[in-house]
């Protein structure tokens, strides 16, 4: 029995089996991200979320929680973190980001040893 997907090459010599891929539109100069409006000091724009609703509006500093702020005082280097570890200690979440931070330089390491 032959099936359809069987079929030799030399069967249908000078048939063309494959075409190629139709062509696309040539990537352009990267013109950045799209404006969507002007940027106001009264409303959060961009961040509506909701169809249909509008910006949120900003509030004073005072509404929002005091977790917030803490986001953004920027996480210590992995210098930084093993200078503390060798003097003073460290807390287990800083711990656990030293050892994370090795672990990613040793396989960094290992990666570029291994490309060679």
């Amino acid at each position: 029995m032959l099936r359809s997907y069987a079929v030799r090459a030399g069967v249908l010599a000078g048939q063309q089996l494959r075409g190629l891929a139709p062509g696309g539109k040539r990537p352009g100069k990267d013109k950045g991200p799209r404006k969507t409006g002007e940027l106001s000091s009264t409303h959060a724009t961009g961040c509506g979320l909701m169809k249909g609703q509008g910006d949120p509006p900003i509030k004073p500093d005072s509404e929002y929680p005091p977790w917030l702020w803490g986001l953004l005082i920027p996480e210590p280097t992995g210098k930084d973190l093993a200078g503390q570890y060798e003097g003073l200690g460290l807390s287990i979440k800083h711990l656990h980001r030293l050892w994370r931070l090795k672990n990613k330089e040793r396989i960094k390491e290992a990666n570029f040893l291994k490309a060679k």
